[in-house]
């Protein structure tokens, strides 16, 4: 079955720009979605549901892609060095509603106010890859699920270090995919890097507070090779 979101001469994505060459487009992605990140994190946001998660693509990925917001209509996959070529198995196509409502049903369960930093961070690391295993739409999904833990994490009084996550989008990628590997799934990675991006005190008063080396190392210990991001291709079912 063709991929009804690429060109017909050439494998990009079908976009607003006519933009026909991959590294260009991903490119103009990559500043668009982060200029727009910026704009809805000022804004402000507190729809935690499918239907707000499908609003955070939309407003990320609107003036690129007619689909933003929209659920894929197709079944994708993409290899995985970690999973030796592997893809992590997305759910299908007509089953992404379900799955979805079922992901936020459990974390609209829980109570997030009674517990403390580390288990907040804990049980962030366990239930979020649920919703990014689902992968609802056609590209754009790991970003989209970073933006929606972002302000889920300051809508409940801390502070996130954006940059932190930014400036490892690799090993940020890497976590879910160990996350997100059903009864084989390892949680450790992901919540390794929240622990240090969920604080108590604004990002700008821990700097004072912590030296340059310090910070460095911070940054450090999840810096990969540079990310180079591939696309997902169609799923042979």
């Amino acid at each position: 079955m063709p991929d009804p979101y690429l060109y017909e001469d050439v494998p990009v994505l079908r976009n607003k720009l006519g933009i026909k060459t991959e590294k260009t487009l991903d490119v103009v992605e990559a500043e668009q979605s982060r200029a727009n990140m910026m704009l809805l994190y000022e804004r402000g946001f507190s729809d935690f549901s499918p239907a707000g998660l499908c609003e955070i693509h939309r407003f990320l990925f609107g003036d690129i892609y007619d689909w933003a917001g929209q659920y894929r209509i197709m079944n994708i996959e993409k290899a995985e060095r970690l999973l030796g070529g592997r893809s992590v198995w997305y759910s299908n196509d007509n089953d992404i509603d379900r799955d979805l409502c079922a992901a936020f049903s459990v974390i609209e369960d829980y109570d997030w106010d009674q517990c403390s930093r580390e288990e907040f961070v804990s049980t962030l690391a366990r239930l979020f890859p649920r919703i990014w295993q689902v992968h609802p739409f056609r590209e754009g999904n790991t970003r989209t699920v970073v933006m929606l833990m972002t302000l889920f994490v300051e809508r409940h009084g801390y502070f996130f270090d954006k940059d932190l996550l930014a400036a490892s989008a690799g090993y940020v990628r890497d976590s879910l995919v160990m996350a997100s590997i059903d009864q084989f799934s390892e949680f450790e990675h992901l919540e390794r890097i929240l622990l240090d991006a969920v604080c108590i005190e604004p990002i700008e008063e821990q700097g004072m507070e912590v030296s340059e080396t310090e910070h460095h190392d911070k940054y450090a210990k999840y810096q990969k090779e540079p990310y180079t991001p591939a696309p997902h291709t169609a799923r042979d079912d």
